[in-house]
């Protein structure tokens, strides 16, 4: 008995302690919905504890498919917003759920009327933690709240006893069909304008990062140069920023990406999913990219000027994050430098001729400038067959020297016995003065002349050959080549002549075809079709010139010059030559032209001399007068008939003649330098007049003429002022300046002129048909104060 009891009381004890701990684990479940949560437990007939669970909703959530639409999300409540008659899928979260076997929703606050019921049989998931259901909700101001429905539970008596619908008033379990209006980062004008500004500068960083940086600093420094004064000022205004070229880069850039961004970032705002990536990204290729990038293309350097200050607050803005950039990329990458050899050069001007139509012609001289480093003599030279020559045993008469002038050539090769044996040169200046009649040979003339023969060889580059013509030594060389033969050594032969004119019309890319010329193109020959003219009454004749003087007149003119100039006396030179100098350099003016003031307007062919400018010529007035401007007042006097200027070029000629110096060679050459004086008075014609003008290289021509003339009649060496070579001194003195003690005119008493009929003579040259000619007599020359006593200044 005693042993029962204590395993009895043993047993009851063991119960009390198992109900205890349940009684503990159910404290311990959270309190969810605010409600105790109820276990009542009790022995059963059998000795067990039976307890009632209650279900508990902690919450849930909604879900959809991948491209369905229902859920919308949630409000600042954290309530979750369903798109009303779209069946989605609902997961409720919770204790106990398995015992749940219909859940309703409801918009009242009570489970009195739900719309529609899910049976158990209709959950697609159901655990004790965790129920799946689907459910479409109706249109609705108010929230949806969740009503549920456990298993029905046994009572004590054996009944069965239905459970009611449990209300679950939880805000984290409500649903809303109530889409509130959708909030934007900015209002809905603001923002859209936001978005177009922000498009404007997408495209302007674009344009400008293409624009401006295709210009680079040296394009930039050529326009602002050479180019129309807008684009001058444009190019100065962009040069400077654009000199820091990385800078600028990362700048427009880093512009660039934050634009672009901040636009998606705007229309996702305004609308969602793939209408805002494709309207955000057409955007932004469209008016971002290919609009402003093509009218940057062209316009670019006038849209980088008018936007300029944009350009710079972008770059202040983005400089702490760019400088850092644009420092590393200057020091991997280097200073950015575009340079432009000849080749480039010339393409770049072979491609702009293409467009530029009344540019052509210049820029084809650009090109042909350039090329000429590229190109040898052989390149422009014209073949021997092609040359005018002439034999040194040619008689230069009448004939000769008219099939000489025919040509048209000034420089003419001579050779001896070949072709290829060129010996000289022959000017035909030198024939100027020349009597056809005397029939010298070339070969006289060229002997007493002697001008310089240069060589060079037909792989001298056209470059090198400019650069002599232009010292101005010579502007005509014989070309040549070396020629192997077996056996023998390499001999030089002659395959052409190269001139000045070649290298010019090298350079303007076109052949320059004169009235002279027989051939129009030195590399396929091709013929002159016209007939040339006849230049002979140039220097054989005067009767076809353009204006002719008396033969009074010219024998007053010869008579008055060997009898008051010592230079042109028959010591000096001959009376035939003489007489050609004067057919040929006597001028007359005549005023045809009136200002509207009616004063008569002075052309520069009108001026003879000019005040402190040098001259190389010598005036003698036959008729009319001019105006001599003297001192530093300007006083103005008139000089009339046989009043001569320069003499101090023939008196320092003489002079030299006489002294017989030799100090130089290579006389008659181009590079001859002209005998000149510097006057201090200025003389200008202002009335008709007729003058005779003689240059100093005109009267050394003379000169030479009549020494080469007088040797060959007397067979014997002239004696003269030493040789050829003096007359090379003569032609490089330079006479200083005159003073006012200096002879300036000479009188009209060079000759005595008496009438024989009446004192009234007539006009012009009829006056001279009714005097006779007295001795020439010696008059001093007239100085200054004589000149400035016997004459009245003009009225200015």
């Amino acid at each position: 008995m005693v042993i029962s009891e204590w395993v009895s009381y043993g047993f009851v004890f063991l119960i009390t302690i198992f109900v205890n701990s349940v009684e503990n684990r159910i404290d311990e479940i959270p309190n969810v919905s605010g409600k105790d949560i109820i276990v009542t437990g009790a022995l059963n007939a059998g000795g067990f504890i039976t307890t009632e669970k209650k279900a508990q909703l902690s919450g849930l959530r909604i879900e959809t498919d991948p491209g369905e639409e229902g859920f919308l999300g949630y409000n600042d409540k954290g309530i979750s917003i369903v798109q009303p008659d779209t069946e989605v899928r609902i997961v409720l979260f919770g204790w106990w759920l398995d015992e749940v076997i219909t859940f309703g929703f409801t918009s009242k606050d009570n489970c009195s009327q739900t719309p529609a019921d899910i049976n158990q049989a209709d959950f697609t998931i159901q655990t004790e933690k965790r129920v799946v259901i689907r459910y479409s909700f109706e249109k609705s101001d108010h929230y949806y709240k969740v009503c549920m429905k456990q298993k029905p539970r046994e009572s004590k008596t054996g009944d069965v006893i239905e459970m009611p619908y449990s209300f679950v008033d939880d805000v984290r379990t409500y649903i809303s069909t109530d889409i509130p209006p959708r909030i934007y980062y900015f209002p809905m004008a603001l923002q859209i304008s936001i978005i177009t500004v922000l498009l404007v500068l997408s495209g302007l960083f674009s344009g400008l990062n293409l624009g401006l940086m295709a210009l680079s600093p040296q394009e930039l420094t050529l326009i602002s140069k050479s180019g129309s004064p807008q684009e001058r000022i444009y190019a100065e205004t962009i040069l400077p920023i654009r000199k820091s070229g990385n800078l600028l880069l990362c700048s427009l850039l880093i512009g660039n990406v934050m634009v672009n961004s901040a636009i998606s970032i705007l229309f996702d705002d305004l609308t969602s999913g793939y209408v805002a990536l494709i309207v955000s990204s057409a955007g932004i290729v469209i008016f971002g990219e290919i609009f402003p990038q093509s009218l940057c293309v062209k316009k670019g350097l006038a849209v980088g000027a008018r936007t300029i200050w944009i350009t710079r607050f972008f770059m202040v803005l983005t400089f702490p994050l760019a400088y850092p950039i644009s420092r590393i990329l200057d020091c991997v990458l280097g200073d950015e430098v575009v340079s432009y050899d000849r080749k480039r050069l010339m393409e770049l001007i072979k491609l702009s001729t293409r467009n530029e139509d009344g540019l052509a012609e210049e820029l084809k001289i650009a090109v042909g400038a350039m090329e000429i480093s590229d190109k040898t003599v052989a390149d422009v030279m014209t073949k021997m067959n092609d040359v005018f020559m002439l034999s040194s045993d040619t008689v230069l008469n009448t004939k000769t020297v008219a099939e000489i002038l025919r040509m048209g050539y000034t420089r003419i090769p001579i050779f001896e016995n070949d072709r290829n044996n060129i010996v000289s040169l022959l000017f035909v200046k030198d024939l100027a003065l020349l009597d056809p009649d005397d029939n010298f040979t070339i070969k006289t003339v060229c002997g007493y002349h002697e001008h310089a023969l240069r060589f060079v060889y037909e792989d001298t580059p056209l470059r090198v050959m400019l650069e002599e013509f232009k010292k101005g030594e010579y502007h005509l060389a014989m070309v040549q080549r070396i020629v192997e033969r077996p056996d023998h050594d390499p001999v030089s032969e002659v395959v052409g002549v190269v001139t000045l004119e070649d290298i010019v019309e090298e350079i303007l890319q076109a052949e320059i075809v004169d009235e002279t010329d027989a051939i129009m193109d030195n590399v396929h020959r091709t013929k002159r079709r016209r007939a040339r003219e006849d230049f002979t009454h140039f220097l054989v004749t005067n009767e076809n010139s353009n204006f002719q003087i008396s033969m009074q007149l010219q024998f007053v003119t010869i008579q008055w010059l060997t009898g008051n100039v010592k230079a042109f006396g028959e010591k000096y030179i001959n009376r035939s030559v003489l007489e050609k100098i004067i057919r040929q350099n006597v001028r007359k003016v005549e005023f045809s032209q009136l200002n509207n003031d009616g004063s008569k307007i002075i052309l520069p062919r009108h001026k003879i001399y000019n005040k402190k400018q040098p001259s190389d010529k010598m005036v003698l007035i036959l008729e009319g007068r001019m105006v001599v401007t003297i001192g530093q007042t300007e006083m103005n006097f008139e000089a009339g008939s046989w009043h001569f200027f320069g003499l101090e070029i023939l008196d320092k000629i003489i002079q030299m003649i006489e002294s017989g110096k030799n100090e130089n060679t290579g006389a008659g050459t181009d590079s001859e330098k002209k005998i000149t004086f510097t006057p201090d008075f200025s003389v200008t014609i202002q009335d008709d007049c007729t003058y005779l003008e003689i240059t100093a290289q005109t009267y050394l021509l003379a000169y030479k003429t009549t020494l080469l003339s007088r040797e060959s009649k007397s067979n014997e060496p002239i004696q003269n002022f030493g040789s050829k070579d003096d007359i090379s001194t003569l032609e490089k003195v330079t006479v200083e300046p005159i003073t006012e003690e200096s002879p300036l005119l000479m009188s009209n008493g060079g000759c005595t002129i008496e009438s024989l009929e009446s004192e009234q003579k007539s006009p012009g040259n009829d006056a001279l048909s009714s005097v006779r000619f007295v001795s020439p007599k010696k008059v001093p020359p007239l100085a200054l104060s004589d000149a400035e006593s016997d004459t009245e200044p003009l009225n200015q």
